[in-house]
């Protein structure tokens, strides 16, 4: 069993059952002995009284039976009286005991429980009176009716307190594991994307206290470590503009002079190819790095997204004949939504282009605009080869590249086309997951912006 929430409640029920159960089980016993004790002695009184009418008649044997025939007539009703001569014949037994004969008690026994029929259980005292063993018996018919009453009632408060503490076992472990879901809840919002968030510390000195702060040290440790990371890219990329651009120039100023070898002019050429390629890593790890920080301002409007659509079907083919692919919109629902127009057309784009980057000629690329409650749901499809299951998740990554060997092809770009995506949706405080179309091959990623 897994949940603690559980755990702790049988644990609790199966505490205060047993714990009851124990209890009427050593009250069951304590009773039984005192109410033995009582009979025990109620016949030693009875006994005294005996002992104190027969001290006032003749010794003789008669007299003294007599005197307990009378004594036995007047408590016929409570008690059995049985008298014994030191030979063991019976000299006297009540007439309420019919035929029931008491069996002399063991030597060091003088009171005894026996069950004597008809009479049934009967507790039995004997007590030496000159040459006679007398035995006074108390019936335990009423105790024992009273001890099934008490097994009945007993039972009852057993069922009532397991029912009353699987009651009070639920509500004091969601008590108690209240302050471990609050953290569960905190941690599980804190992300790459959101390390600010703090676990709530209550004042109590405990150890769930301890824990949350102990956590949030972590949260803290772990907010500075990913801050200077962000901080060393953005500042790294931001350093390296200024040479590259100079570099650049350089190399424009070799080429307008026209003094060049033509093999010289064609390294220029791909130095400042180079030049290019290297310089929209660095924009793009910019961007990347100021998202993270919350460092761009969205320009949001709320416009018309089919115009957006058919702006961006315009440019995406001519960018698809050129790699002699075929673009279709397949769906443009007339949706008025609140968004960054650039930002979110350069999402496409770039997902345009992951699709151009695997698609051989003669491919297909289409995409969908359409409303599904309160979400704006964007779908773009290539038939291309798709992705290995287990990279779905991981194409959203910073710099995340397939070799040419694997499902999707050579991968051409750096790999932050897709993370710039998942940027922009973030800033939208939308959604974008990509999985393998199931009807043919190619892969499907569909982003979703809130309404």
């Amino acid at each position: 069993m897994r949940s603690i929430h559980a755990r702790l409640i049988i644990g609790y029920v199966l505490v205060v059952t047993l714990t009851v159960f124990i209890a009427l089980i050593v009250g069951r016993w304590l009773l039984d002995k005192n109410m033995l004790r009582s009979i025990d002695l109620m016949n030693a009184a009875e006994f005294q009284e005996i002992h104190n009418r027969v001290e006032s008649a003749e010794r003789s044997e008669s007299a003294f039976l007599k005197a307990v025939e009378d004594h036995a007539d007047l408590d016929e009703p409570l008690y059995y009286f049985q008298i014994r001569r030191k030979d063991g014949k019976i000299a006297f037994r009540s007439p309420n005991m019919k035929k029931a004969v008491f069996s002399p008690n063991p030597p060091d026994a003088p009171h005894c429980t026996f069950s004597i029929q008809p009479l049934g259980t009967v507790r039995v005292s004997e007590f030496a009176e000159g040459p006679y063993e007398i035995q006074i018996g108390a019936s335990l018919g009423n105790p024992q009716h009273l001890f099934r009453s008490y097994s009945q009632v007993a039972l009852i408060l057993l069922g009532i307190a397991f029912v009353m503490s699987l009651f009070f076992g639920y509500w004091l472990s969601l008590l108690a594991l209240n302050p471990i879901r609050r953290i569960q809840q905190t941690a599980s919002r804190i992300t790459a994307d959101n390390l600010s968030e703090r676990i709530p510390v209550s004042e109590a000195e405990d150890e769930i206290a301890d824990l949350a702060r102990l956590l949030n040290q972590m949260f803290d440790r772990l907010e500075y470590s990913f801050g200077r990371l962000w901080r060393f890219a953005a500042e790294a990329s931001h350093e390296l503009k200024t040479p590259l651009s100079l570099i650049r120039l350089q190399s424009e100023k070799l080429l307008l002079h026209g003094n060049l070898a033509t093999n010289q002019q064609e390294s220029v050429q791909q130095q400042m190819e180079s030049i290019d390629r290297l310089h929209s890593v660095i924009e793009k790890l910019l961007f990347i790095s100021k998202s993270e920080f919350g460092a761009i301002r969205l320009n949001l409007h709320r416009q018309n997204a089919q115009e957006l659509i058919h702006a961006f079907a315009e440019d995406a083919q001519v960018l698809c004949e050129d790699a002699n692919v075929r673009f279709e919109v397949l769906e443009n629902v007339e949706i008025t939504a609140t968004f960054d127009a650039v930002l979110l057309r350069q999402a496409l784009l770039n997902l345009l282009q992951n699709a151009l980057n695997v698609l051989h000629s003669g491919g297909v690329v289409t995409l969908s605009s359409f409303r599904e409650q309160d979400r704006w749901i964007l779908a773009m499809e290539d038939n291309g080869p798709g992705l290995p299951e287990d990279k779905l998740q991981e194409v959203f990554e910073p710099f995340f590249r397939l070799e040419r060997d694997e499902k999707c092809g050579s991968g051409a770009g750096a790999g932050l086309g897709l993370a710039i995506c998942r940027s922009i949706l973030d800033l939208h405080h939308g959604k974008i997951h990509a999985e393998n179309r199931a009807s043919a091959t190619g892969l499907r990623i569909t982003l979703e912006l809130p309404l």
